[in-house]
């Protein structure tokens, strides 16, 4: 009886082949993976350079923007008041409030309320910048000196033939009485120039377009005599509020119509 051979085991080269083939798609995965995340930092590292690139010159600023840039700078932060104080009224009809009580300072050599002083002091800079000179010849004055110089004017229109009543109130539309006129709450600021005429010079045209800007209004309009119970005055200029100087050349009221319609408004 003859001996069978052992059987002899061969190795498939199909499968040999499949496993070089994956072998090799995983090395080319691998690499792929690499270059795309190498990619994907480069692409970041440029965007961030672009973004935060510490070695880039500033952009030059626009013009208009330095210009407004200065413009804030020049004219620094005005303190801000309440109505209570802005819109305080003393005319021919109502006495100034018993509870109004004016901070006096000196500015300028003229008497005044020391709180309209730093809106004063930034329209004269801004109109010097602009090339006019706005000169302060009168503020504040007491009851009883109004009332010595009311009595005063009076007695010379009389001495030039006037009957009192007559002078009385020639006087108090362009005067006024103590306790009853605008120079006894020391924020309306009587201006002079190197004009002759006031009211169409250089200086007059200037605070009519300026002065809102630093809270300033004209306190005797042409046109409001009636409600003023004073003649048009074009030197003279009151403080109530940048915001409220605003809106009363909005709505075309003086002082005693725009102090109504804030008190109306508030109930």
């Amino acid at each position: 009886m003859s001996r069978r051979k052992p059987e002899r085991i061969v190795k498939s080269k199909v499968n040999w082949k499949k496993r070089s083939q994956v072998n090799r798609l995983h090395l080319v995965m691998t690499f792929v993976m690499i270059a795309i995340c190498i990619s994907a930092a480069a692409g970041v590292g440029l965007a961030v350079i672009e973004i935060f690139d510490p070695f880039a010159e500033p952009e030059p600023v626009s013009s208009a923007v330095r210009s407004e840039a200065e413009s804030s700078q020049a004219e620094p932060a005005l303190p801000v008041y309440g109505n209570d104080f802005n819109l305080v009224l003393a005319n021919s009809e109502e006495a100034l409030p018993d509870s109004f009580s004016v901070l006096l300072t000196t500015y300028q050599g003229v008497e005044m309320d020391e709180r309209i002083v730093p809106a004063l002091e930034a329209m004269l800079g801004a109109a010097a910048e602009d090339g006019v000179t706005l000169r302060i010849t009168a503020c504040y004055r007491s009851a009883e000196e109004q009332d010595a110089e009311y009595r005063r004017r009076v007695d010379a229109l009389m001495e030039s033939g006037s009957t009192r009543v007559r002078a009385e109130d020639s006087v108090q539309s362009s005067f006024g009485r103590g306790g009853y006129n605008e120079a006894q709450t020391g924020m309306t600021v009587t201006f002079a120039s190197e004009d002759e005429d006031f009211a169409s010079g250089e200086a007059s045209r200037w605070l009519s377009k300026n002065a809102i800007r630093f809270g300033f209004t004209l306190r005797f309009p042409q046109g409001s005599e009636d409600e003023t119970g004073r003649e048009y005055d074009p030197a003279s200029y009151r403080y109530v509020g940048i915001q409220n100087a605003e809106k009363m050349r909005q709505l075309s009221m003086c002082l005693e119509e725009y102090a109504a319609y804030v008190g109306q408004q508030q109930g």
